[in-house]
């Protein structure tokens, strides 16, 4: 039986515990007021992809505003060809897995192709289910297209954020999109009328709801002047530094990968090169018997029970 602690005469008494473990303690997790706050106040904003448990912590330990479960992770997590080639179920269990790290970054997750094109309500529908899978789940990203060609999205986000789930709306280059582009190229570069457009696209998804733009391998001045006349952040990739803030794919910029990186990606580090050397020396250290130790990485057994085994087992 567990002793009983008697708190106040006027109490119920509650039982005594007698173990170590401790229930984990969330940090303060960053709301979407706290980065507008931080566009209000002319502070930089940070934003870094994650994929799992593991990337997910390290984003929350160096601080970073926000983390998006990008479908990104199709490429460089999952082997696909194409973030198209994502299964949705295949995603929402990365979204899950990002999720259950506690930590301070806002989550935004990504509404991956063909979770949202078949209709309105089917898309609605998904966006409540990738809402519904983990309450830290805090805001949905959605590519858009130029509204000149793009007349459904822009009505999909206007129903989303009517029924109050918050959406940061993707503009420029658009992965999901890259076939109707023709390809992987900058946007808003070819003409004045483009340039009109994506801004005028920047605007229709503030006045629908969006409560912050990322833009995709905008030119820079471009991205300043869209960014200059919004009112909600503007979160850049390949777009300079005239954002409010900037995003960037963590096996990019960590060197995950071992191959190139597109040109607007700074390498931090090179975790290819280092993870290759560590197994590298691992095999080396095995086939030559110099790993395990036996005094450093082996458990004891008290001698006189080994004598014991020998004389009975042994």
């Amino acid at each position: 039986m567990y002793p009983i602690i008697k708190r106040s005469l006027f109490r119920i008494p509650t039982l005594a515990r007698l173990y170590s473990a401790q229930p984990l303690k969330k940090k303060a997790t960053t709301t979407i007021l706290d980065i507008q706050s931080k566009r209000s106040k002319d502070i930089p904003i940070t934003m870094t992809t994650a994929y799992d448990s593991i990337t997910a912590s390290w984003c929350h330990e160096a601080q970073s505003d926000m983390i998006l479960v990008g479908d990104s992770l199709a490429m460089t997590s999952l082997g696909y060809a194409s973030t198209t080639d994502l299964p949705f179920d295949e995603f929402k269990y990365h979204v899950k897995s990002v999720c259950r790290v506690p930590g301070p970054s806002l989550i935004v997750v990504d509404m991956p192709f063909g979770s949202f094109e078949s209709s309105i309500p089917f898309g609605i529908s998904n966006a409540i289910e990738l809402m519904k899978l983990d309450s830290n789940v805090t805001s949905l990203k959605v590519e858009v297209g130029l509204h000149t060609k793009d007349k459904y999205t822009p009505k999909l986000i206007g129903e989303l954020c009517a029924r109050g789930i918050p959406v940061m709306g993707h503009i420029g280059l658009t992965p999901q999109r890259a076939h109707s582009l023709g390809g992987f190229k900058v946007q808003g570069n070819k003409s004045v009328e483009e340039t009109r457009e994506l801004l005028e696209t920047a605007k229709l998804l503030q006045d629908l709801g969006c409560w912050s733009i990322l833009m995709e391998c905008v030119p820079h001045k471009v991205a300043t002047l869209i960014t200059s006349k919004l009112d909600v952040p503007t979160i850049g990739i390949g777009a300079g530094n005239g954002t409010n803030g900037q995003v960037l794919v963590i096996s990019d910029m960590l060197g995950m990968q071992g191959k190139s990186v597109p040109k607007f990606v700074k390498k931090y580090s090179n975790l290819n090169e280092i993870a290759i050397n560590g197994i590298a020396n691992y095999t080396k250290e095995v086939m030559e018997k110099s790993f395990p130790e036996t005094a450093s990485h082996t458990f004891k057994i008290k001698d006189e029970l080994w004598e014991e085994i020998e004389k009975n087992v042994a």
